[in-house]
């Protein structure tokens, strides 16, 4: 056994299965401290009894599995970071797709809300329309109308309603 008791501990791990090491290292101890602890063990071995390449193989192999779990669980992160700003950005331009369209939907109160898309704004997660200096978030929003231009031989200058 070593001075300060590092082959025991590193030799338990070494029993235990890959995930259940990587479970416990990112517990208890982070990859700079797992190092430490393997070159402490190195420094401290017996010289009469070094440690078999095997249990050091398995060691480093182990050290491996945390270093590429770590680095998935960082290209995750950054996934996620990344697969959110493209939501945001897709139900923004989902939003911006209805200005000058009429819209039907019920605001937070339950109310009705009829009337043309004037503008499109972000609020935290959550899409508005602006309506009638209403907001409409997108989800509550149950009917979309193009609004077409004036028609010439009905000499009217309102605008008309055609489904799409």
């Amino acid at each position: 056994m070593t001075a300060i008791g590092t082959t025991s501990a590193v030799s338990a791990f070494t029993n235990n299965s890959s995930k259940a090491i990587s479970a416990a290292v990112n517990k208890a101890l982070g990859k700079d401290d797992f190092l430490k602890l393997l070159v402490a063990e190195l420094k401290n071995q017996n010289p009469l009894e070094p440690t078999d390449n095997k249990g050091f193989i398995a060691e480093m192999a182990q050290f491996s599995s945390l270093e590429q779990m770590n680095n998935v669980a960082s290209a995750m992160n950054e996934l996620n970071t990344n697969l959110t700003f493209l939501t945001h950005q897709s139900l923004l331009t989902q939003g911006a797709s209805l200005i000058g369209k009429m819209v039907i939907g019920q605001d937070e109160k339950g109310e009705n809300i009829q009337g043309i898309v004037d503008g499109v704004k972000m609020a935290g997660a959550n899409i508005l329309l602006q309506v009638r200096e209403k907001n409409l978030d997108l989800i509550e929003v149950t009917d979309v109308f193009g609004v077409s231009e004036t028609r010439p031989e009905q000499g009217t200058e309102e605008n008309i309603l055609v489904a799409e």
